[in-house]
């Protein structure tokens, strides 16, 4: 006869002898647990807050750990596309104890540098876990300096960011502008951003404003996430003071340095080509070496590149663009100067093959981004001002860039259709004075997969992509720059 449920959801008719196993099993497994408990003082705190734990209810003379449970989250991005987050995890020792004759034991420890939210902290006897209570570590905000002129550049710093997907995201805002959001996957809780100090001479606020979404949540405080012990708003100041306008630097100072080619090994055969570096900016000199071709044959070179868009429903392919042709010497050598190719960011295979016969080889370049600004000098109020970026890549974490005025986001604009070109037309504010464009990557679209994501895609869909990544040293995928430009109106 098949048994039903009962409320617990346990079989509702389980033979006697099994009833009576059961509980031994169960009550074997509470007295080895040691139902031990476990407090804090203070229950929650921010990175470096000096903590007692206290236990009790254990067995006298138990030597124990304290075991702090922490994340190794990562960006799942593969193939050109991004899935979100996943996340391993970690534990550390924070001190050891030995209960004393009344089963109790205290352990002094420091908040460690990481994951904000709620934290599992474990007493483990051995192998056996005696007792389990859980931490809050609140995140928390700092700008440095306090004070200056106009262009300053304000690093702005939070600590306890949280990995989960409702804790991952902290939107800034600059006197009530949203200027983007900051996160800390892959820099272990803290996230750090540099922007430039804006607007008139006086006191401006900075706030920060949790929600994974494309603009901050502001009632956080009445959501099903909310933790009572995590502030929903966290504000500083900055003080712009008289003073002649902090410039940034020189735009092409602020692109990626060029990568150096990773060595090759000794004495291998066939044909090989090889670059002076890995990457470059679009227009910058690249000289290639190949070798191990026929003697005195023409060698033909091309590189590789996508070419299609997202919307229009036909996709993209690769294809191969000539670059010209070479001819060996009688060792069958040669080199070939070009300029970087005026195309999408991302890796390329720069492609040798032989006219004659099957000799080829191949080396990977990539083209990472660069901006140049128009006017160079001054503006007259809503004149034209023209920003064009190059080299922007393909994929969904790098076809995008994002744009601020005075620190306030205004939108994108994506290289994909334009092999890598995103110039953008504005007009310049009517204020006179000195006034700051910033540029950062973005992540366009994606899967947003991991630990708390939501299940509906059209929740997904709705959160922080296309959105400023402030500490785009955190930006998924490729390693792309941001740029920070100054004009002035008058």
């Amino acid at each position: 006869m098949a048994s039903g449920t009962g409320a617990s959801g346990r079989p509702a008719r389980w033979p006697a002898l099994a009833r009576v196993a059961l509980a031994l099993v169960w009550c074997l497994a509470g007295a080895a647990l040691a139902q031990g408990r476990l407090a804090f003082e203070p229950a929650a705190g921010s990175v470096g807050t000096a903590v007692v734990a206290t236990a009790s209810g254990l067995e006298p003379g138990t030597a124990v750990q304290l075991v702090w449970l922490d994340a190794e989250p990562r960006w799942n991005v593969a193939e050109g596309r991004f899935f979100g987050i996943e996340a391993g995890e970690r534990r550390a020792v924070l001190g050891e104890a030995t209960a004393d004759a009344s089963g109790g034991a205290t352990i002094a420890f420091t908040v460690p540098e990481g994951f904000g939210y709620l934290h599992d902290v474990f007493l483990m006897a051995g192998d056996e876990q005696v007792a389990r209570q859980g931490f809050t570590v609140v995140p928390t905000l700092s700008v440095e300096p306090a004070s200056g002129p106009v262009g300053t550049p304000i690093t702005v710093t939070m600590t306890g960011v949280g990995y989960r997907f409702w804790e991952s995201v902290w939107h800034l805002a600059y006197d009530g502008a949203h200027s983007g959001w900051l996160s800390a996957i892959t820099t272990d809780g803290t996230a750090t951003a540099v922007i430039p100090a804006t607007g008139a001479v006086g006191l401006h606020m900075l706030q920060v404003i949790s929600g994974t979404h494309p603009v901050p949540y502001l009632n956080q405080q009445q959501s099903p996430n909310y933790n009572p012990a995590v502030p929903t708003v966290i504000s500083a100041t900055f003080e712009v003071t008289e003073g002649a306008p902090v410039m940034p630097p020189a735009a092409a100072a602020q692109a990626l340095p060029r990568a150096p080619v990773a060595a090759t090994p000794g004495g291998a055969a066939g044909p090989r080509l090889v670059g002076d570096h890995a990457s470059g900016v679009v227009g910058s000199p690249l000289v290639l070496s190949g070798s191990g071709f026929p003697a005195a044959s023409e060698v033909e070179l091309a590189y590789t590149a996508n070419r299609g868009n997202r919307l229009s429903g036909t996709g993209w392919e690769v294809v191969e663009v000539p670059l010209g042709s070479v001819t060996t010497d009688a060792a069958g050598a040669f080199t070939f100067e070009l300029a970087t190719p005026d195309d999408l960011g991302g890796e390329h295979d720069l492609v040798a093959r032989a006219r004659e016969g099957d000799a080829s080889a191949t080396f990977t370049y990539t083209i990472t981004p660069s901006v140049s600004f128009q006017p160079e000098g001054p503006v007259a109020p809503g004149g034209e001002i023209v920003i064009t970026l190059k080299g922007v890549g393909w994929t969904e974490t790098a076809n995008i860039y994002t744009l601020l005025l005075d620190n306030g986001y205004i939108g994108y604009g994506c290289g994909f259709n334009s092999q890598g070109d995103v110039t953008i037309h504005l007009r310049a504010p009517g204020q006179p004075g000195w006034h700051f464009v910033s540029l950062y990557p973005a992540i366009y679209q994606g899967e947003l997969t991991g630990p708390g994501a939501p299940a509906s895609t059209a929740t997904a869909n709705a959160t922080y992509l296309q959105v400023p990544m402030l500490n785009f040293q955190d930006h998924p995928g490729e390693a792309l720059p941001a740029f920070h430009l100054a004009f002035e109106v008058r």
